[in-house]
Formats: structure tokens, C-alpha cells, sequence
């Protein structure tokens, strides 16, 4: 006697199984998002670090030819003929042009227009190819604010022979014309904008050189280095 079995076969996939494909497809987008997202934030932690050594480089030579005194906002010196310094890059420009000449470009409307390393890549204010572009020098285009001395409220002196590895020169901020970063308030107002813009992390330049990160970064820890 031969027997015959029906086979049945679904047709479609269960629901469960449906919930199942969706809730892997949910996990591995938000792994590779994270992943992505790391990997960017790392590029551009580690362009922004070699813009701030290109600019203690130049820094260094204007404090050579300065009396041993790193430019910041609004400093009066001795390349820019004429004028106070309206902020540090104007100070650097004259420095940048002598070791790569060209460097900085000039126009006859804007004084400078300023390369790639007088912004961090993180930000992403009001200009375009931010990576590659020259635009004109502006507090609107660049993304680094000087720091001065809070006692002294003068140009950081690199020649006083004074420990240099806690003081601050240079840091990602809103910049403003002829103001640094001296006190907590200063610190609210030019550099909180910046810890919101990059998750709550910064780079921080100091005047002897080190640059260092900081996760939620404060006007007193950024001051008390070690």
C-alpha cells in the first residue's frame, strides 16, 4: 500500500521572522553609524592637531622676531606697519608668507585670505570646502581664539623663562576682533559655542608647544594642565 504525504510549505516569511530581519538590519546600521561616526571625528581631531603645531611653528617665529611675545587678539606688533594687529592670524601672516611664500594670499578688498589651517575641520560655519578653500580673514572664518594670562592681561611671553606648559594660547572658539580668552566669562562666551559644535570636545594649544584633548572641557581644567 503506498502512502501519500502533503507537504505544506509556507509561502511567505512569519512575522516573527520579518521582526527578526528588520530588528538585524536596525543593529548593524547603528553599528556602522557609530563606527563611521568615530572614524570621522578621529580625521578630523587629527587635522585639527596639525593645523594648531603649523600655527605654533609660526607663532614661534613671531615670538623670535617679537621681543618673545605670541600674538594674540588686538596685539600691537611690529610686522603690521601702521595699525594694531587686529588679531592673531593678521599678526601670523607676515610669518606664514616668509616660510611659504604665497601662503596667504592677499586682496585689495579683505587684507588676507586665509589657507586651510587657520580652521579646524569640525567646523562648519558659514564656508564651504572648509578642507581645501582659501577665504577671506575674518572673525566668521576662523576657528581658533587666542588666550592670555588672566593676572596680566598680556601677550603670552614665551622668552620670561616662566613654566609655559599650562598656559593656553590658542584654542577652538567663536573668535572675536581684539578679545582673548582671559577670563571664566570669556571662556562661556567664546569657547562654549565650540564645545556644543564638536560633542562636547575641544583641542587645546599651549604655549609651550603640547596640544591636548579635552572631553567636556572647562575654563579650569583647560588652565590647570598637567
Amino acid at each position: 500500500m503506498k502512502t501519500n504525504f502533503r507537504h505544506q510549505f509556507s509561502k511567505g516569511f512569519t512575522l516573527v521572522e520579518i521582526l527578526v530581519v528588520i530588528a538585524i538590519i536596525i543593529t548593524l546600521a547603528g553599528v556602522s553609524y557609530t563606527i563611521f561616526s568615530k572614524a570621522g571625528a578621529t580625521s578630523a581631531a587629527t587635522k585639527c592637531t596639525a593645523h594648531l603645531k603649523q600655527l605654533h611653528d609660526y607663532g614661534v617665529e613671531f615670538a623670535n622676531q617679537n621681543g618673545g611675545k605670541l600674538p594674540s587678539s588686538g596685539m600691537k606688533d611690529s610686522l603690521i606697519k601702521g595699525r594694531e594687529a587686529r588679531n592673531w592670524w593678521d599678526a601670523l601672516a607676515p610669518i606664514a608668507n616668509a616660510q611659504n611664500p604665497g601662503e596667504i594670499s592677499l586682496n585689495e578688498k579683505v587684507p588676507h585670505n586665509l589657507p586651510p589651517a587657520f580652521r579646524c575641520p569640525d567646523d562648519a560655519r558659514n564656508f564651504e570646502n572648509k578642507d581645501t578653500a582659501y577665504v577671506p580673514a575674518s572673525a566668521d572664518t576662523v576657528s581658533y581664539t587666542s588666550w592670555l594670562p588672566t593676572t596680566k592681561r598680556k601677550a603670552i611671553s614665551v622668552a620670561s623663562g616662566k613654566a609655559l606648559y599650562n598656559v593656553p594660547w590658542l584654542s577652538d572658539g567663536v573668535p572675536i576682533d581684539n578679545r582673548s580668552v582671559i577670563t571664566k566669562e570669556d571662556f562661556e562666551e567664546i569657547v562654549g559655542p565650540a564645545i556644543d559644535r564638536h560633542g562636547r570636545t575641544i583641542i587645546v594649544l599651549y604655549a609651550d608647544g603640547s596640544i591636548k584633548k579635552f572631553d567636556e572641557p572647562t575654563f579650569e581644567n583647560i588652565k590647570a594642565k598637567k
